[in-house]
């Protein structure tokens, strides 16, 4: 009798406990956020990889060389996309504390402005200097070069459009408009491709899929208008003082996504630059089973950063943010490392086939190199939010490095793996020293 009590009383217990938990999950906005990101992130990341692993196959390393370029220059450009939606999301998210819905606005306008300016001068640079971009990377036709400008000045407006939702933390729309990219470059780019357009589909497809993302962001905003005394006569604007704060937040920021960018995509660049066509395409797929590690984490970074400016703004305790973050990342990366370890010849067949196997003695390298600058980039964004640059130029500094570097020693690919793993390393020791510094000041 005691014991089916017991047990009666545990299953009564049971729902109370789930509940519990369920409650405490809710009340934590990093982890739920990040969860949602990352179940968002890793479809998204799944339909990207499709979209190149079958490319890979379809094209050979060669043409799949030419896609890789394009699709690392659209990674290059980030930096101001990134660098607009780091401000927007900054700044939205005080505004959102305050709630404030005529300085969102204004923000909007502001920033969208800029973007529109940016695009055009992008598109005027890369699609007007086509012939020019095709002899430097060494690629089969100047019209993907082209289509693909021709999407410039929408990717940036919607990067401002995602930073006003990222900084209201309306995750789950930020993660549909992510979706929506990538359903459209994945559907319509293999598509066209399939048809015998090769990497001009692919890129119409590219192109396509920012538009996508832009309707649904701009859409999701539709609401974010001027208060209607605002309106009539004086629309509101900001002040001289607010430009001055938001310019001087995004110049480290587009300096720290400058710095992502360097580090994340130059080498794909170089070893275009300078290896032939085959091992071009060979490194492309290397580099992209590699940084796995980077867009998987990705998520934590993008939740991580409000909450952090939100609970600086409300004067709140924010560390153990910066904790959880790596953590979480941590457990991730180990896990994609293993699997790289252990089954490196598995994975490249499994998704490119037998023409890129001289790339498995470098997988795991190349994964680990990810996840050192994967975890950096949590100490760097976790202090940009909080004001703090010294990061961002750490970062940069190794970016340029980088650069540097693989221009004078890239003898072979390994070589070109190795340096970006011993500066990924040095620049994460740099960063963990700075923030033990720092936490010892506080």
């Amino acid at each position: 009798m005691l014991r089916t009590s017991e047990s009666t009383v545990g299953a009564a217990h049971a729902p109370t406990v789930w509940r519990r938990l369920r409650e405490k999950l809710a009340a934590n906005p990093l982890l739920t956020g990040s969860a949602l990101f990352f179940v968002s992130t890793t479809i998204v990341n799944g339909g990207n990889y499709l979209f190149n692993l079958l490319l890979g196959r379809w094209l050979g390393p060669a043409i799949f060389a030419d896609v890789s370029i394009i699709v690392t220059l659209f990674l290059l450009l980030t930096f101001v996309t990134a660098g607009l939606q780091q401000t927007a999301a900054k700044f939205a998210a005080i505004y959102s504390v305050e709630h404030d819905t005529a300085q969102l606005y204004a923000l909007r306008q502001w920033l969208n402005r800029r973007a529109r300016l940016i695009g055009l001068l992008c598109l005027v640079i890369i699609g007007g200097g086509a012939l020019f971009w095709q002899r430097f990377f060494h690629t089969t036709s100047p019209w993907i070069f082209v289509i693909f400008a021709l999407g410039l000045p929408i990717y940036f407006v919607q990067g401002v459009d995602r930073g006003i939702l990222q900084g209201q933390t309306h995750f789950a729309i930020l993660a549909a408009s992510y979706q929506a990219e990538m359903w459209v470059r994945l559907l319509v780019g293999l598509l066209l491709v399939g048809w015998g357009w090769a990497a001009h589909g692919a890129i119409v497809g590219l192109t396509l899929s920012v538009l996508a993302t832009w309707l649904v962001s701009t859409y999701a905003l539709r609401k974010l208008q001027a208060p209607e005394a605002d309106r009539e006569d004086q629309p509101r604007h900001l002040t001289h003082d607010e430009v001055r704060s938001l310019i001087a937040f995004a110049l480290p920021v587009l300096l720290a996504e400058t710095s992502l960018i360097l580090i994340n995509n130059s080498d794909v660049l170089i070893v275009k630059r300078f290896f032939d066509g085959v091992s071009a395409g060979q490194y492309a797929a290397l580099a992209l089973i590699g940084r796995i590690v980077f867009f998987a984490t990705w998520s934590v970074v993008i939740t991580m950063f409000p909450l952090v400016a939100q609970k600086q703004q409300r004067q709140e305790p924010h560390r153990h943010l910066l904790g959880a973050s790596l953590v979480m990342v941590v457990v991730v990366s180990l896990g994609i490392i293993a699997v790289t370890m252990w089954a490196p010849t598995l994975i490249v067949q499994l998704l490119f086939g037998t023409d890129y196997l001289a790339i498995v003695p470098l997988l795991a390298l190349y994964a680990t190199a990810t996840t050192l600058f994967a975890l950096a980039n949590v100490f760097i964004n976790y202090h940009l939010a909080l004001g703090d640059r010294v990061g961002t130029l750490l970062a940069l500094l190794a970016g340029v490095f980088q650069v540097i570097t693989l221009i004078l020693l890239h003898a072979t690919l390994y070589q070109v793996v190795v340096i970006q793993l011993l500066l990924m390393g040095g620049l994460l020791l740099l960063l963990i020293g700075w923030d033990w510094w720092l936490a010892r000041q506080g």
